[in-house]
Order: C-alpha cells, then sequence, then structure tokens
C-alpha cells in the first residue's frame, strides 16, 4: 500500500542507498551501459537540490523509490522543441523491482509535479526508452504527451530516447 510508504527529500546519507536503487533498477530494466557514470548521483545536492528536488520512498527506513526534478539546463534541452523559460526535467524515477506494481512511482511522481509547481515551473520534461511501457503509461497518465523518439549516443552505445512535454499551465 502506498500508504506504507514515507516519502521525503534526499539526505547524504541515502547515497549508496540510492545507487543500490538506481542499479537494481536499471539491470532489471534491460541494463542501460551499466558502467556509465553517473555524476548526477555523486552530488546529488548539487545537481538537483539547488534548485529542484531529489525524493526518495521508504519502507522501514529502506529506500525503495526514488525521483527528481531539476530545472532544464541543457542536457535534453536541445532534443525537445520551444519550452517555456520555467521548464524543470524530471529524472532518476525509480522502484526497486520487488516493490513495483504498488503505486510507489505514482506516489513519487504526484509529489515531484507538486514541488515542481510550488516552485513556479510552467512545465515538465522527461525522457525515457521505447521498451519501458509501464513508465511511459505512467507518464501519459499524468498528462505527458509523446511528442518525438531521439537517436543519442551515450556511453558508447545508440539509444533511442522517447521525449515527454506536460504543460503545467
Amino acid at each position: 500500500m502506498t500508504r506504507d510508504l514515507t516519502v521525503r527529500r534526499y539526505r547524504s546519507d541515502d547515497e549508496r542507498a540510492v545507487k543500490r536503487l538506481h542499479a537494481a533498477a536499471m539491470r532489471d530494466a534491460g541494463g542501460f551501459a551499466e558502467d556509465a557514470e553517473d555524476p548526477d548521483l555523486d552530488d546529488v545536492e548539487g545537481t538537483y537540490l539547488d534548485g529542484g528536488a531529489f525524493l526518495v520512498g521508504t519502507l522501514a527506513d529502506e529506500v525503495v523509490a526514488m525521483g527528481a526534478y531539476r530545472p532544464l539546463d541543457g542536457g535534453t534541452e536541445p532534443l525537445f522543441g520551444d519550452l517555456p523559460d520555467r521548464t524543470a526535467e524530471i529524472k532518476r524515477m525509480r522502484v526497486a523491482p520487488d516493490h513495483q506494481r504498488r503505486g510507489f512511482g505514482q506516489r513519487l511522481y504526484d509529489e515531484l509535479e507538486a514541488r515542481a509547481r510550488d516552485a513556479g515551473f510552467d512545465a515538465l520534461v522527461l525522457d525515457t526508452m521505447p521498451r519501458l511501457t509501464a513508465a511511459q503509461r505512467l507518464y501519459e497518465t499524468n498528462g505527458f504527451v509523446h511528442e518525438r523518439d531521439a537517436e543519442v549516443t551515450f556511453a558508447g552505445e545508440a539509444l533511442t530516447l522517447r521525449l515527454y512535454r506536460k504543460e503545467l499551465g
């Protein structure tokens, strides 16, 4: 039940658990560039907490879900069309494989969107992989529109990113 999930702001002592959760979720989803570096997860405070948010969901003090947003600052920005100045990017939405299908992703997303609205953002964007159909359903259910697919290279691998946007107005 989602009511058992506690959602809170990331703390520096969450780093190891967040990295474990990220690795487990990526393995479960198909491996995506396993040796790729994740500098944002090495510096969550600097990457997300200045102007954005990084949240964790815990059950009995175990981190089982996470998600973040940050002001759009260049990363995937060129892949999108014309965006409002106050656009935030949803990042690192993960739920531990053995805790999926319990509404935890929705709970995290709801909190992220509410915080982004409260912070004055006008739009949200995100990217996901075409094979992550459950993630796509979550985003589409929450009003995101598939803008287009983009071919990119990440850590030496050719990838297709499915780009989504949502106006918050």
